[in-house]
């Protein structure tokens, strides 16, 4: 999120910024709050104020909003551990998990293999 981290959005009442909240910096680039006030479940299911996460395209040719929404439908559920409205996209959390897991074990005899043989 490089500088776009410590920024932080508030809206009038007791909830902080509604999730899914986008601000678009540029044509490739934005901040999305995939964490924040659910309307349809009337809270927050966090402790601090939410943080937005910085996207941005680097490859290719894509309209940012449908990244965006992409991004969203990633955080809604993660199935894999039953959290609801997930900061990280679940594709990112289990690959940071997996990385985890590779990187506990030293094998010195054994060259490691490439991160993509496991995903």
């Amino acid at each position: 999120m490089d500088g776009h981290r410590d920024l932080k959005l508030y809206r009038n009442g007791s909830y902080p910024v509604l999730r899914g909240t986008a601000v678009r910096l540029s044509a490739r680039s934005g901040l999305l709050w995939t964490s924040g006030y659910v309307p349809d479940l009337r809270t927050y299911l966090g402790l601090e104020t939410p943080n937005p996460i910085h996207i941005e395209v680097s490859r290719g040719e894509i309209d940012l909003e449908i990244v965006f929404q992409d991004i969203m439908g990633l955080t809604k559920m993660n199935f894999n551990s039953c959290h609801f409205n997930d900061r990280l996209p679940v594709t990112i959390r289990f690959a940071d998990a997996i990385g985890d897991i590779l990187t506990a074990v030293v094998h010195e005899d054994v060259p490691p293999l490439p991160f993509f043989y496991y995903i």
